[in-house]
């Protein structure tokens, strides 16, 4: 089994949010909704993260560029937005999706979700994920 087939059976199996894998093991899973658990597990793995392989129960242009900082080299995910599509092909990360969208939406579905309104102008990762911790914390 490889290392996506194992975040996607992972991600699956446990009903989690994410699931973050490497060498036949799982790293970090999450449980909550948002980014900010995805931030904190790929922060505390670290270089650890390098060639991993994630699985998310929804990836936009937001998770995209954590996973692109992250150097995770794969992707999964049953939902996932065409910006964060083309974000992942930029660094050559192996994509795999269920349904692909043109945007990730906000709860109400009249717009785009606030963290995808957030990264859709960002290119560096780096940029993206200062941003985006930035925005967790403002609401925390």
């Amino acid at each position: 089994m490889t290392d996506l087939e194992l975040a996607k059976q992972t991600l699956a199996t446990d009903s989690l949010a994410f699931a973050i894998t490497k060498h036949g093991v799982v790293l970090r899973a999450g449980t909550r909704e948002g980014i900010g658990e995805l931030l904190d597990a790929v922060d505390a793995l670290g270089n650890v993260a390098h060639d991993a392989a994630l699985a998310d129960k929804i990836v936009g242009k937001a998770v995209a560029m954590v996973a692109r900082r992250a150097h995770i080299r794969a992707v999964y995910s049953p939902l996932m937005s065409q910006a964060a599509c083309d974000a992942l092909a930029r660094d050559h990360i192996a994509v795999e999706y269920d349904r692909l969208v043109p945007l990730i939406l906000n709860k109400r579905n009249d717009g785009p979700c606030p963290m995808e309104r957030l990264t859709l102008p960002l290119d560096d990762p780096r940029e993206a994920v200062v941003a985006l911790r930035d925005f967790v914390r403002a609401r925390a």
